[in-house]
């Protein structure tokens, strides 16, 4: 294969991971745990939050705050392994 031809492919391989992004990007992601429902874009964005009644406790804010935080660190793991196997895997460095 000569080089403009590599290039030419390399060109083509960057497009399609850079739309693949662009995709992912803009889904949106959902994690539902303990009461609370997280919707997240893919590139990381918060776009709602919402905490059933049950778990509004006055007296143990505390928990609330802890739950709200694995959720959404689990959802962006999700995200996370989403990206991940976008990846080129060429070994072109794209």
């Amino acid at each position: 294969m000569n080089i403009q031809a590599m290039m030419k492919q390399a060109k083509k391989m960057q497009e399609e991971y850079t739309r693949k992004i662009k995709e992912l990007n803009e889904t949106v992601f959902e994690l539902e745990k303990q009461g609370i429902k997280i919707e997240m874009y893919g590139d990381r964005t918060l776009k709602s939050i919402n905490i059933h009644q049950a778990l509004v406790d006055p007296e143990d804010k505390e928990t609330l705050e802890d739950v709200i935080i694995l959720a959404i660190n689990e959802l962006i793991a999700k995200i996370n392994e989403k990206h991940e196997q976008s990846a080129p895997s060429s070994g072109m460095g794209l």
